[in-house]
């Protein structure tokens, strides 16, 4: 491989790695806001109940379940992830192949879909929260 290639596959390989830190920067956050989540859904437990029915409730509840779930298992995902590209970066004669790539790709899609269902998801519970 040319110096050239060689420097370009180095900087795709750094903004992909800098991609995953923003990943895992993302996923903590989504950490912390579930446990925000669940804390406020039990704090007001009492006086959704009132007014909600209990399918109402235990959709939401499923769905934090569900939302702590997918982060848990994205986490695992991009550390792993982080993980191959430090070996790359280590190892001057690893081959980078295109699972690399497709991987790099089904976790951006992950991260943005488990985004998106933490904003509706964070919709509905206020909705639900301050509506009583």
């Amino acid at each position: 491989m040319d110096v050239l290639s060689e420097s370009r596959l180095s900087i795709e390989l750094q903004e992909l790695y800098l991609q995953n830190k923003e990943w895992m920067s993302q996923v903590l956050f989504l950490e912390d806001e579930n446990r925000f989540f669940q804390k406020l859904f039990g704090q007001k437990l009492f006086v959704i109940g009132k007014s909600h029915t209990t399918r109402q409730i235990n959709l939401i509840s499923e769905s934090l379940a569900n939302l702590n779930e997918r982060t848990v298992k994205l986490k695992s995902l991009v550390l792993k992830h982080q993980h191959m590209l430090e070996d790359i970066f280590k190892d001057a004669e690893h081959i980078v192949g295109i699972n690399l790539i497709e991987e790099h790709a089904a976790i951006t899609l992950e991260v943005q879909e488990l985004l998106l269902s933490d904003r509706l998801l964070k919709s509905k519970l206020f909705l639900m929260v301050e509506g009583n």
